[in-house]
Order: structure tokens, then sequence, then C-alpha cells
């Protein structure tokens, strides 16, 4: 009963900051009583079909103005419309969004709350497991020209730890691959379905083939937990400890996202971390550079925003329990 009542004044507090929000940017003439019951709805029908592809873009739209670069973005477009001279307030909201998120000192301080929880001693000493999963959407680029051979993104490395806690195991666990197709390709599905790429570069790691399932439409955490559960049901794993291996910022959803369809011993192997842990050795020493700005901690930044409006997002759902990150 409490989270049913979390979830539901969570859902107006959205609701109230989104009325104010298109109050604000729409104009009056057009942000008629029709206009929003329609608003609304499409609100609706998207969260309940998150997975069409209109309706993820709309969705990216609206999200926008929630990250550091859309947040800045709109507060200097607010400013132009009501003149520099009456908007400082904005402008130097702006400036200080951008100046705070790209500022590696406070990016790492804000992905160091999300990475240190997820490894505990009692995970990090567990070796052996019935079965690894690999979330692998996003961590592979097809070997399509001007490209040669299958290349890493940077969460790519989620691939070779797979592997090497395959080797590790010593006890021939099944690897299952869950990646759907990539959403800015079409046409042959063994080069769009991203799974078959991350299989191939398992096999030349020295994962056996026929230890290997590839799961093929995984697109977000909770299809793909969905999709693995089926599969590990059929072979008699799902009640087994499971490796869950995904990066480090979005492992604890992962997690409870697995843990709600029913996977209850899930370990989590999180991997791409941002951060080191503090007190240990070696230790990265506090810098002049730590506090000039840079494109890759305003990129740190955006993810872990980008997790955090996710979190909330599956919590509304009723797909993981509530967190704080």
């Amino acid at each position: 009963m409490f989270l049913l009542l979390t979830r539901v004044l969570l859902w107006l507090l959205i609701a109230v900051i989104l009325y104010n929000l298109f109050k604000k940017v729409i104009p009056k003439e057009y942000f008629t009583l029709l206009g929003g019951l329609f608003l609304f709805g499409f609100i609706v029908v998207a969260f309940f079909s998150p997975d069409n592809d209109l309706v993820s873009t709309i969705w990216q739209v609206l999200s926008f103005p929630l990250k550091p670069v859309g947040a800045s973005i709109v507060l200097l477009s607010f400013a132009l419309r009501q003149g520099l001279d009456k908007s400082k307030n904005q402008v130097l909201a702006a400036l200080l969004i951008l100046l705070i998120a790209s500022t590696p000192f406070f990016s790492n301080l804000l992905a160091a709350t999300t990475e240190q929880t997820v490894v505990t001693p009692e995970a990090a000493g567990v070796q052996t497991a019935s079965a690894i999963v690999v979330l692998g959407q996003g961590t592979t680029q097809p070997d399509e020209p001007p490209r040669t051979q299958i290349q890493l993104t940077d969460t790519g490395d989620r691939i070779l730890y797979a592997a090497q806690l395959y080797r590790q195991s010593g006890n021939n666990p099944l690897v299952v691959v869950s990646a759907g197709p990539r959403p800015n390709l079409e046409g042959n599905q063994d080069q769009v379905v991203e799974a078959n790429d991350i299989q191939t570069l398992l096999v030349e790691l020295g994962v056996p083939q026929t230890r290997i399932v590839v799961e093929p439409t995984g697109t977000d955490l909770r299809t793909s937990a969905e999709a693995v559960e089926d599969i590990l049901r059929d072979r008699g794993l799902a009640d087994n400890r499971i490796f869950l291996v995904s990066s480090a910022y979005n492992s604890r959803r992962a997690q409870q996202t697995f843990t709600n369809v029913g996977l209850t011993n899930v370990v989590p192997k999180p991997t791409g971390f941002f951060t080191f842990q503090p007190g240990a050795t070696p230790r990265v020493p506090l810098q002049i550079e730590s506090f000039i700005p840079s494109v890759e901690a305003l990129t740190v930044t955006t993810r872990i925003v980008e997790e955090f409006l996710a979190s909330i997002y599956y919590y509304l759902r009723g797909w993981q329990a509530p967190t704080v990150v």
C-alpha cells in the first residue's frame, strides 16, 4: 500500500511539473483544454508503450529539458525570448548547470553515489554461477564499411568481462547474450541484431559457441529481463546463481529488474566504472584538471542523470524497488 501511494504521489508531482512546463513553453492560444487532454493522452500511451520507436523519440524530446545540456538550452531560450537584460538569472542558472555538470570533480562525485553501492564484498567473492547474462545493447558497432571488423563502444568492456568470468568460473556456465536490433540500422537481421556480433566476439575470446545462447529481442533492461527469465526457466536455471554483467552505473537497476521478473539469485558483476573506491591504492590524486570543465565529464554526468530518470520510470512502473541514485 505504501509503494502504491508513493507511486501515485510521484505521478501527481510529475503531472504538475509537466503541466507548468508546457504552459510556459506552449503559447496560451494553443494550450487549450483539448490540446492538454491530447497531450496527456499521448503521455499515457507513451508510458504504456515504451518500445514504440515514435514514442521513444518523443520521450527523448520530453526528457531533454531534464538533462544538463537540455536544461541549459531551455533556460537560454527563455532568456533570449524575454531579453537578456530581464533574464540574467536564467543565464546564470544555465551557466552554473553547464559548469557543474562538466567539471570532472563533480561528475565523479555524482557517479560515485551510484557505483560505490553496487559492489559488495560478498558479491565480489563469488566466483561461480550457473549462467552469465551479458546486457549487450549498445556495446558494439557492426563491421560495416568503412569498418573492417566488429568494434567495441565505450561500454564494450562488458563483453571482455563476461569472457573473463567464463574462464575463471571453471564450471562451464551458460552465457546468455541479450541485445536486440540496433535502433539506427535496418536490413540484414544477422547484422542488425547486435547479439550476433557479441556472440562472434565471445567465441573469439574463448567461450564455446555451444555454451552461448543469443537473446535477440532485448532493447532495454525490462525486455531483456523478461526474455532471459524465459530462457533460464526453460533450462531449469532460473533458481540458480546468475552473474549479471552490465556497466556499473546501471547495475543496481539491472539487478532489481531481473529480481522483479523472478530471478531471485542474481549477483551483479559490474564493469566500466567511472570512479575509484575511496581509500584504495593506488589512488587518483586531486589535480587542477579535476576542476577544468570537459566534454568527458559532461558525458558522465548526463549518463548518471539519465539513469536517475530511468530509475524513476522503472519505479513508477513497479519494475523495481525504490532506490536513491
